[in-house]
């Protein structure tokens, strides 16, 4: 007969935490994607009505570029999370980091507000710079996941900015 020990109980538990929280890393990532996405409409009156920087990737580059970046946020948050102790400071950066990237797109496409669109993009900015502090220190591969994601939103940032200086 098998009897688990308290320690065999104690390491089972750990790892269905652990498994429970990449679980909602993923589905975090995933749930400020999809909000994102559905709130991003560059077929608009609004948005076809604005002139664009010449830098301004085609609508249709924007929904790959954010697929793969949302898909390295994923893997360098389950990265994080996944870990034996975890770093509360860098698992609520990404979550503070995808509630602002979620509010963007509602505040810019559905608002049609830029000023108050490049604030949040401000706030983001930050962040991911508090982010990146926390994940360098606790995991390299899980920083230089997120460097890409880093250059898209300083692009972004500048696209905001020309949308404001151009309307």
């Amino acid at each position: 007969m098998f009897v688990m020990t308290y320690s065999m109980e104690e390491r089972k538990h750990e790892k269905n935490m652990r498994v429970f929280r990449m679980i909602g890393a993923a589905a975090a990532t995933a749930a400020g994607a999809v909000i994102g996405g559905l709130s991003t409409d560059t077929s608009s009156a609004w948005y076809t009505g604005l002139t664009l920087s010449p830098l301004q990737p085609p609508p249709w580059a924007f929904a790959a570029i954010w697929t793969v970046l949302y898909i390295l946020l994923a893997v360098s948050f389950i990265r994080i999370v996944s870990k034996r102790r975890i770093c509360r400071a860098a698992a609520a950066g990404y979550i503070i980091n995808i509630i602002l990237n979620a509010l963007w797109s509602p505040v810019f496409f559905l608002a049609h507000a830029p000023l108050p669109a490049l604030i949040v993009m401000a706030a983001l900015l930050v962040n991911l710079f508090f982010l990146l502090r926390s994940v360098f220190s606790e995991d390299r591969p899980a920083f230089v996941l997120l460097l890409p994601y880093l250059i898209w939103l300083c692009i972004a940032a500048v696209l905001n900015v020309s949308i404001l200086a151009l309307n």
